[in-house]
């Protein structure tokens, strides 16, 4: 027989009792009489880290403080900041402020100075031949007919410069225009009391007027003209001030830019070493898991098969008693085994050692099996276990969705007191329009999980109740169950249900084909 052919030490372990005073007498480990075996040394190291927390580097012959200060896990990490937007903003500031200074003082330069040039200062050349041109016309006066064409020239000068002058006045400002506008008004009256009158002292007089009128406009388009100028100059000296003063702040953006960089580099640099950390420690768990499972699974294997042997009586018939204690040995052995195994799928989980092989199948007939799997574990907790689905075909790893739905239907199960109902069912994902995903939903109507717990019930050894002793569990199925199927593209979710209970789904892809012959590890 396989049991038979191991050899197991079977000798009776020698305990040994030792008074201490006040304390009445204490079991004693017997001494070694050989080396320590592998495991024994793997489970101190693991409780010695849970009492004491993570060991220290070795730091022999080394102060204290010393060895605290070299120590790599007492550097403080660079932690990141709730304003750590500020540099970035303000080095786009300071960019987007020397980009749009020069531009902004560019167009209002160039404004004023097209208004000095075809403004104010044309302006007063059109008014200085204005006014030439109208005392040429007090000299040779109005014309007296078509053959005067002296008079008639000058006239037409006269004109020409007043329609220039008037569509430039306008440009400069409404109060030019008025003047011209009164400027005007007295020389078409001269022009008319000249033709009525000829040269006398009315006429003489209305001359003089408009001379003044013209020198008032001069004096007027003058103070604009270097109104306008000094203008040019602030601007300009605000330019140069600018420049002043944006030259420091563009450096000093460039040490923030620096700085920033090395701080993203350091930051960088910190989660690049988390991240080995966190692959290094989850090899070791792994590595650790795999040599403790390799070290107690096979010892565990072995009771449980000495527990069999006695049961069917190979060392004497036993006892009603006797074989209802070897039956909870059994029970316990298989639990032990259970959990050791859970352990191992965690950590092959967390390492990416977990083999996915897909195939085309349908999940209505995988959803049925494991629920005909289960209905004898319903029958004796007295409890109705139904399923109801279409045919969903779909390609995943069966074997791993049976995992899943035989994690999530066995808590279903445990948690349902008796005379409750637990239902399995097929669902379409109704709301998502780009990505097909169909699930199995399974639903009781027990106590259900508390709000303030929710959010833990995928966390790795989390229990609603882990002081109910008649609810067994580790707290690894929905941790597991979570884990492969993400891997599977797909996740596990949770909702309560209505009144009581809760609701679990698996939701897989049913829309991206794979190639049925490939694998993921």
């Amino acid at each position: 027989m396989l049991f038979a052919e191991r050899r197991v030490d079977t000798r009776p372990a020698r305990i040994h009792l030792r008074e201490d005073r006040g304390h009445g007498a204490h079991p004693v480990p017997p001494p070694h009489d050989h080396e320590e075996p592998e495991a024994a040394r793997k489970f101190r190291r693991i409780e010695r880290k849970a009492t004491h927390g993570p060991l220290r580097p070795a730091t022999r012959g080394l102060s204290a403080p010393y060895a605290e200060k070299n120590d790599p896990r007492s550097t403080p990490l660079p932690k990141l900041s709730r304003i750590w937007w500020t540099p970035l903003a303000f080095v786009i500031a300071t960019l987007l402020l020397l980009l749009v200074m020069p531009l902004f003082v560019e167009h209002r330069v160039e404004r004023l100075r097209d208004r000095l040039q075809n403004g104010s200062e044309h302006g007063r050349l059109l008014l200085n031949d204005l006014e030439a041109a109208f005392a040429s016309q007090m000299l040779v006066g109005p014309p007296q007919g078509p053959a005067d064409t002296t008079a008639i020239a000058t006239q037409g000068h006269v004109f020409r410069d007043e329609a220039e002058l008037r569509e430039t006045m306008a440009r400069v400002s409404p109060e030019a225009s008025t003047r011209f506008g009164e400027l005007y008004t007295l020389i078409r009256l001269w022009y008319t009391r000249h033709r009525t009158f000829g040269r006398d002292s009315t006429v003489v007089a209305e001359a003089r007027e408009i001379f003044q009128v013209a020198e008032s406009l001069d004096q007027y388009l003058s103070a604009e003209s270097n109104a306008q100028r000094d203008a040019v100059r602030r601007i300009e000296r605000f330019n140069l001030f600018s420049a002043v003063v944006l030259a420091p702040i563009a450096l000093f953006a460039v040490v923030v830019v620096i700085r920033s960089g090395s701080r993203t580099v350091a930051f960088a640099n910190a989660a690049e070493q988390g991240r080995q950390q966190v692959l290094r420690a989850a090899e070791a768990r792994a590595s650790l898991l795999r040599g403790v499972t390799h070290d107690v699974k096979n010892p565990l294997g072995a009771a449980a098969g000495y527990a069999q042997l006695l049961g069917e009586g190979i060392a004497g018939e036993l006892t009603q008693q006797q074989l209802e204690m070897v039956a909870r040995i059994r029970r316990l052995v298989d639990q032990s085994v259970g959990t050791v195994a859970d352990l191992l799928e965690l950590a092959r989980a967390d390492s990416g050692g977990l083999q996915l092989e897909y195939a085309r199948a349908e999940l209505g007939t995988l959803a049925k099996e494991v629920v005909d799997d289960h209905r004898a574990a319903a029958r004796e907790r007295q409890i109705a276990l139904d399923f109801a689905g279409p045919p969903t075909p779909i390609v995943t790893d069966p074997r791993r969705v049976r995992q899943v739905l035989g994690n999530l239907l066995s808590n279903a199960i445990k948690y349902t007191p008796p005379g409750g109902t637990v239902h399995v069912g097929i669902v379409h994902d109704e709301t998502r329009k780009t990505r097909l995903r169909v699930g199995v939903r399974v639903q009781d109507n027990g106590p259900g999980i508390p709000a303030q717990m929710r959010a833990r019930i995928f966390d790795e050894f989390f229990r609603v109740s882990p002081s109910d002793s008649a609810v067994g569990g580790t707290g690894l199925g929905l941790a597991i169950s979570q884990k492969i199927a993400h891997l599977l593209g797909g996740e596990v979710t949770f909702q309560p249900a209505d009144p009581h209970g809760a609701v679990f789904t698996l939701w897989l892809d049913g829309s991206a084909p794979r190639d049925t012959n490939s694998s993921k590890g």
